[in-house]
């Protein structure tokens, strides 16, 4: 029954086929400081930064690390981006007027499977179902909300809820800027550098 409420920002910003993105919590105290690297480059698997202000240092999160709870919630490192290797084995499991129902297996990870239902009106997967390695119900991520900004459907109220733990992670996204100029995203901000410069 017990609730805790994380308020951060996140900054993303595209370069090439990259995704760049830097997440800065806010509040609570305990975690205000606390600052997140994720540098999603296609076809590499790319490390996590995690700046700790209690450690004042940089900690690098990958491999099996990166299965581990983000900050106390229902989701992991690996939840927050999308990374495929290739080799996964997708299997179209319906197709009718609202929803594709596809089930992917990947070769690695904490993953066994999961099962996309996603939106034709907007290709946003509107929920996703986690299998653990023994085929057992892990997760369930839904997208509660979707905003249409500048003709971007972006989500805007999403769950996750984890079913052998018995506990949810709410994840609303308040303030949405779009086409926010260069200089207010530069590149270093996405380093290991700048994390421990603006503690």
């Amino acid at each position: 029954g017990g609730k805790r409420v994380r308020r951060f920002t996140l900054h993303i910003r595209k370069e090439g086929d990259a995704v760049h993105s830097y997440t800065r919590f806010l509040s609570p105290v305990d975690v205000a400081g606390t600052q997140l690297v994720v540098v999603d480059s296609p076809g590499q698997e790319d490390p996590h930064l995690l700046y700790l202000p209690a450690l004042k240092r940089v900690q690098r999160i990958s491999g099996k690390a990166q299965s581990k709870s983000f900050m106390g919630s229902d989701f992991s490192y690996a939840d927050l981006e999308v990374k495929l290797d290739g080799e996964e084995e997708h299997t179209l499991l319906e197709d009718n007027e609202q929803w594709w129902i596809i089930q992917t297996i990947p070769t690695s990870g904490s993953y066994g499977k999961w099962i996309s239902h996603i939106s034709k009106s907007d290709s946003i997967p509107r929920k996703v179902e986690y299998f653990d390695r023994k085929g057992e119900p892990l997760k369930t991520l839904s997208i509660e909300q979707v905003r249409e900004e500048e003709g971007i459907s972006i989500p805007t109220h999403s769950e996750m809820r984890h079913h052998q733990k018995g506990t949810a992670t709410i994840l609303r996204i308040e303030e949405i800027r779009l086409n926010v100029p260069e200089e207010e995203l530069p590149l270093r901000m996405f380093t290991a550098t700048h994390m421990e410069q603006s503690e």
